[in-house]
């Protein structure tokens, strides 16, 4: 571990700042792909690619190359004659974080991922997610909201899913709860403070229905049985979007969800953007969260988080993203914190991502400061 001191007053950043698979592309609506589903065999999408997707993923790489499936008779044996599609996944994160009056902390992070989908032919698939780590990275431990105890090894999602026809989906299982934007950066305040960190996988029933200019997913949820105690969530909710002017550039949409535990409870109203304009835009999003403790002392309280993210896509394998943030929590709870992120990351072929990013963070409460850098690789097998 490195220790040294920064100069501006500052208190040391939160574990927060994790490693955030390189994954889901909300910046594709710049391109007229207005949600996930063209690319993802699931359609909430940052899963694992269907064919065309792999073909979008190979060209939008450095080496900018057509996407051949391997004809190696094993991996074809392996993949049940085209029915089981999978890969291994690692993200490896190096940090540096900290503040004044506080040590550098230099952090080394690695998660391993395997990801499986399996047709089992009239509709039906199973898919799962199966991660390893070596340090764990759970969400900020708030008074009244804990978050979920990581293990070492664990099962991310573990879906059974019933697609008919080419825009409707059931599925039931553990899985990340839908969210507007999509950014897979855990540590955003819209994830980190509602319940999105990278564990927090309940038990669902959701519906996916989808066209050329829409998407509606409803969804009841229910505890993954990891929870804290007290901290078990049960609820319901609705993400619907609309793309206003037919182009898949122009995507608004609202997110609703309510959830009950025996600590609290929580209603969420998240309306968001997407917008797309060639080689660049705009990713928009304002959550209201209201709020009532039970414990450690009964309060109802407001929560809201913002966040607005430029993105630029000099060429297609390399994007810069600027982001900002703010985050407010009424009293007797009260925060007041904004960030400022920028990001670069560059696909250098469709198996390997690298990015480097630079984040601050203010508490406008004690007016200190807080920074980190990052380096992040990401690897996948692609067959």
């Amino acid at each position: 571990m490195t220790r040294r001191r920064f100069r501006a007053s500052a208190t040391l950043l939160p574990a927060l700042l994790a490693a955030a698979p390189l994954s889901a592309l909300p910046t594709m609506v710049r391109l007229g792909y207005p949600n996930c589903a063209s690319c993802h065999i699931a359609p909430q999408g940052g899963g694992l690619l269907n064919a065309y997707g792999k073909g979008i993923d190979e060209a939008q790489s450095l080496r900018a190359g057509e996407y051949r499936p391997s004809g190696n008779p094993l991996v074809k044996a392996l993949g049940w004659g085209g029915r089981i599609t999978q890969d291994f996944r690692s993200v490896t994160l190096e940090q540096l974080s900290g503040g004044a009056g506080q040590p550098v902390l230099g952090l080394t992070r690695g998660r391993i991922m395997y990801r499986n989908a399996t047709e089992l032919g009239k509709g039906f698939r199973l898919s799962t997610v199966i991660s390893a780590e070596n340090k764990s990275a759970p969400r900020p431990a708030l008074r009244y909201d804990l978050p979920v105890r990581p293990r070492a090894a664990y099962v991310g999602s573990a879906l059974v899913s019933y697609r008919r026809g080419s825009h409707l989906e059931f599925s039931a299982g553990r899985d990340p709860l839908p969210n507007g934007i999509n950014i897979p950066d855990q540590g955003l305040f819209v994830r980190s403070r509602n319940r999105m960190g990278y564990y927090d996988n309940p038990t669902q029933l959701k519906m996916f229905w989808w066209g050329k200019r829409y998407h509606i997913n409803p969804y009841a949820f229910g505890p993954s049985g990891t929870e804290q105690r007290g901290q078990a969530e049960s609820g319901g909710g609705g993400l619907a979007e609309f793309d206003l002017l037919g182009k898949g550039t122009t995507v608004v949409g609202m997110n609703l969800l309510h959830g009950r535990a025996r600590f609290g409870r929580r209603t969420l109203i998240a309306p968001y953007v997407r917008l797309g304009f060639g080689k660049w835009g705009i990713l928009a999003e304002h959550d209201i969260t209201t709020r009532s403790a039970i414990q450690p002392a009964a309060s109802r309280f407001r929560q809201s988080a913002s966040l607005a993210q430029l993105f630029w896509a000099p060429r297609e394998w390399l994007v810069a993203y600027f982001t900002g943030e703010r985050l407010g929590v009424e009293r007797p709870y009260r925060e007041d914190l904004a960030a400022g992120k920028f990001e670069l990351v560059a696909r250098l072929a469709s198996q390997v991502t690298v990015a480097i990013g630079a984040r601050v963070q203010r508490n406008r409460l004690t007016g200190r400061y807080s920074q980190s850098v990052a380096l992040q690789l990401a690897m996948k097998t692609v067959n």
